[in-house]
């Protein structure tokens, strides 16, 4: 009972910083599910259109891209248009894909009517974001996201895959 107590002291004093580390671990996508990939973006945004008008575009020559590049854009997207759905309902989104030689960019901006209401932005979305940003960073690329002026919000993400990496 004594170790019980000392966890559960631990928990209780430092429990933010634990789900912090358990934000960060890297949970293994569901074996059941296919593979989060590009290839499936289509299948992706299909899911979103019931509710919400969404379009996509696509510049540069598109190629196979290193797998962890591949996931991760692959979570931004699906994580900023869930956020969309979430913060915008029935707002226009457009997402935007551009690979050129150092890699890929990718854009995912909705016209929802305004900023959120101050203090009315949830937990799950920011944690959602933030955990989306790690996995970008960890690629060596960069992430940003807020609000835009008149409006709306804009998700975006270079991540880099040189195409000299794809053999």
């Amino acid at each position: 009972m004594g170790l019980f107590a000392q966890w559960r002291g631990t928990v209780l004093a430092r429990g933010h910083q634990l789900l912090g580390a358990l934000g960060r671990a890297e949970e293994p996508d569901d074996p059941s599910e296919p593979t989060p990939s590009l290839n499936r973006l289509d299948a992706l945004v299909e899911g979103f259109t019931a509710g919400q008008p969404v379009r996509w575009s696509m510049a540069g020559q598109p190629r196979p891209l290193p797998g962890p590049v591949d996931v991760v854009a692959y979570r931004i997207i699906e994580e900023a248009l869930t956020n969309a759905c979430r913060h915008a309902p029935g707002a226009p989104v457009g997402v935007r894909l551009r690979y050129d030689a150092a890699g890929i960019t990718i854009e995912i901006r909705d016209e929802g009517v305004g900023p959120a209401p101050a203090g009315g932005g949830s937990q799950v979305a920011g944690r959602g974001l933030l955990g989306v940003r790690r996995r970008a960073e960890r690629l060596g690329g960069t992430f940003s996201a807020g609000p835009r002026a008149g409006g709306g919000f804009t998700v975006r993400a270079v991540l880099p895959a040189p195409e000299e990496m794809i053999g």
